[in-house]
């Protein structure tokens, strides 16, 4: 799977030394980075449907699923949320400070964008929790705030520094991270305590509870390889994968699988962690941020401006 400006690399069978003449996908010719007798590297280009064909002496073509823009004009810093009506949230978060007209915004199953909430100022991580209410945490307030799906908004819990990542875990515990180096833990009755310490963030932690409980979290560092932390529910920490550029929003597949908006090893988009290793599974510009719908039928994810819909069934 790829988005536009995302690099797919395509390798190819041929009898002779010269490459292939050229790649369309979904019938838009492709940026052609590089080329030899085995392989071509190509820009998947804008506005363009899914599959791919390579031109030659005559055509060969391949699966190749390509996602598309359903809002931009927007500024995610984190993962986007969807709700159970399928309605997708995402920040214009703005610069520090920055009071916009709209900091949250819902785009319909339709596509159609509308703003939600106004309050907020430099909102960044979303959660929906058990109560069906939406959670946006600001890291220019240090507060969390709740919100109802009629737009009726309330201070959830304050004093959490540089709040930003949000996650729940089965317990209905809200976790927070604070950039500067610590995970909040806030339990069902707004209790606030310290469940954990790490490396500080030039950015944000992103956070994700897996089907174990444990916590995941990412954090951008000014480090060339940046780690992946689990921590298990007493607060006990482990590197669970190091060696990421830029990892930012987090999420399980519907099989499981945990997944991380990041570079690796030269190639941006959004990695599946299996066996300990980082497969590219969409190639895109740098993700901040990825969120599935309830059934898993449709993958959003999102870079500094857009959000992008890929539809896997």
């Amino acid at each position: 799977m790829a988005l536009p400006s995302g690099i797919v690399r395509v390798e190819v069978e041929q009898r002779g030394r010269k490459p292939a003449a050229g790649v369309d996908v979904g019938g838009v010719p492709a940026g052609l980075l590089g080329a030899s007798p085995r392989a071509l590297t190509i820009r998947i280009p804008e506005d363009c449907e899914s599959g791919i064909v390579v031109h030659n002496r005559g055509k060969a073509a391949a699966d190749l699923k390509v996602g598309r823009v359903v809002a931009s004009k927007l500024h995610p810093v984190a993962n986007p949320v969807v709700d159970s009506l399928g309605n997708v949230y995402v920040t214009y978060s703005g610069t520090r400070g920055e009071k916009v007209p709209f900091s949250v915004f819902v785009v319909s199953a339709d596509g159609t964008r509308e703003p939600f909430l106004a309050e907020i100022t430099n909102p960044t991580g979303m959660a929906i929790g058990p109560d069906e209410c939406l959670y946006v945490s600001s890291r220019h307030t240090g507060a969390v705030y709740r919100s109802t799906f009629d737009k009726q908004v309330e201070k959830y819990v304050e004093g959490l520094g540089l709040a930003t990542g949000l996650a729940f875990d089965s317990q209905g515990n809200l976790f927070v991270g604070d950039r500067s180096g610590l995970i909040y833990q806030v339990s069902p009755d707004r209790e606030l305590s310290v469940f954990c310490e790490l490396e500080p963030s030039v950015s944000a932690y992103h956070l994700v509870v897996g089907p174990d409980d444990s916590l995941y979290v990412t954090g951008p560092t000014l480090a060339t390889q940046d780690c992946i932390y689990r921590i298990d529910p007493k607060g006990r920490q482990e590197v669970f994968f190091k060696g990421l550029g830029r990892p930012q929003g987090l999420a399980f597949d519907p099989h499981g699988n945990l997944q991380v908006a990041a570079s690796y090893r030269g190639r941006k988009g959004l990695f599946t962690l299996r066996d300990g290793t980082p497969e590219l599974t969409v190639s895109g510009p740098m993700l901040v941020g990825l969120a599935y719908n309830q059934d898993g039928s449709l993958l959003y994810l999102v870079d500094s401006s857009q959000l992008y819909q890929i539809e896997l069934n």
